[in-house]
């Protein structure tokens, strides 16, 4: 079996180890060493990747306690190799995860909230709890975790040959049918737990600790979390955009959001006095198409190709258009696209959804609606005048036809 040097060392990252095995598998090769520094997969935390002599280590796994190597080229059994694992990826992974036991630590002492899932990927980890945590909840446990941090404690990993052995420990978590030897790590007056993964030596290593998101998650909680140096580029990152918008506003970092509410409302006073503008416009032009309608024995149709007027404001146009038994289809070229509306008054004898196919087809559209109000788009405005022509003609042609 395979010795396992990270249990020993989770900061030693270099080793010569003897090839024991090599097998084709997929299109690489699974290598089996006498020793190791490489941690398979496990305890929520990815593997180690790296080197093996010339090859590299794509990815590393435990099967029925033998360790496998994925590599990508063959390597020559009972040659003894130089390996090497990518550190700055083993040490980002040891933070997260000692922050991890940190902040599980941190919600189970002040709110007894379990840990029931973790997961901790190359850009982001989670933790899930069982119970739901507000908001000022988070806040106090992510300041317990840091202070714990700051305390620069010992962290220590300790092999237990029987459960009976660790059933007098204070264990924050103790995951049933563990075979011996049982891992327990231990954050010196903090957390003790089963784990199987390298931490780091001290919880000054972790750097900081910071929660940026929570969400509920069957009937708990679930956050996301940085630690180290994913922390900083996190921080790095948005004080940046901070200071982007402080230029942009001409105000210091600590007024931006300030500034922000203040455009936000401005704009949303100018949005409803455009809104009353474009109602007002609406009228006027409704009027107008009204007395431009074509007959059709006793019945009126409104056919009119605009621009520049958004969906929302075209179905509403439409509908002031739709006086008693009138038939209205507005058209407006929108951002490259054709908006179209159908929409009718009272006294019609159709529903709009008898009529809406035939727009479809001569506008090249999709869309549809039901009795007094139909809407579509064409992908282009090509040939739209002359389309509305023909359906113009096909509406007057066939109300006039109507009894």
């Amino acid at each position: 079996m395979t010795k396992r040097l990270y249990d020993l060392d989770s900061h030693q990252s270099e080793s010569n180890s003897t090839v024991l095995s090599c097998v084709p598998a997929g299109e690489g090769f699974d290598i089996v060493l006498d020793q190791t520094v490489f941690f398979p997969e496990g305890g929520g935390q990815p593997s180690d990747t790296g080197t093996l002599g010339e090859a590299t280590v794509l990815h590393v796994r435990e099967e029925a306690g033998e360790i496998y190597h994925r590599v990508d080229h063959a390597l020559a059994v009972g040659k003894t190799i130089p390996g090497k694992v990518d550190w700055v990826r083993r040490f980002d992974l040891m933070q997260q995860h000692t922050g991890e036991h940190l902040l599980s630590f941190s919600f189970y002492e002040l709110f007894a909230a379990c840990n029931v899932g973790f997961h901790l990927a190359l850009d982001y980890a989670t933790i899930d709890f069982d119970k739901p945590v507000s908001r000022e909840q988070i806040q106090e446990a992510e300041l317990l975790a840091n202070r714990f941090v700051w305390k620069n404690l010992p962290v220590q990993a300790t092999f237990y040959e029987t459960e009976e052995e660790i059933a007098a420990l204070p264990l924050r978590k103790h995951a049933e049918g563990l075979t011996p030897p049982i891992r327990i790590v231990q954050v010196e007056g903090a957390d003790m737990c089963t784990c199987c993964a390298p931490h780091c030596y001290t919880t000054g290593e972790i750097g900081s600790i910071f929660v940026v998101d929570a969400s509920s998650y069957k009937g708990g909680t679930r956050i996301t979390f940085f630690c180290g140096e994913r922390a900083l580029r996190l921080h790095r990152a948005q004080h940046d955009d901070l200071d982007a918008l402080a230029r942009r506003f001409s105000c210091q970092r600590e007024a931006v959001v300030g500034a922000v509410k203040k455009l936000s409302d401005d704009y949303g006073a100018l949005k409803k006095s455009e809104r009353e503008l474009a109602k007002s416009l609406n009228g006027y032009m409704a009027t107008e198409f009204i007395q431009g309608a074509s007959v059709a024995g006793k019945y009126h149709v409104v056919a009119q190709l605009t621009s520049g007027i958004d969906a929302a404001r075209l179905k509403d146009l439409a509908q002031a258009c739709s006086a008693e038994k009138t038939l209205a289809l507005l058209l407006s070229e929108s951002e490259g696209r054709l908006l179209y509306v159908l929409s009718s008054g009272t006294g019609f004898p159709l529903d709009v959804s008898e009529l809406m196919p035939a727009v479809n087809a001569a506008l090249g559209g999709k869309g549809g609606g039901r009795g007094t109000l139909a809407q579509g788009t064409a992908p282009s405005v090509s040939g739209a005048k002359e389309a509305l022509e023909q359906i113009r003609s096909y509406f007057v042609k066939r109300l006039s036809d109507s009894k």
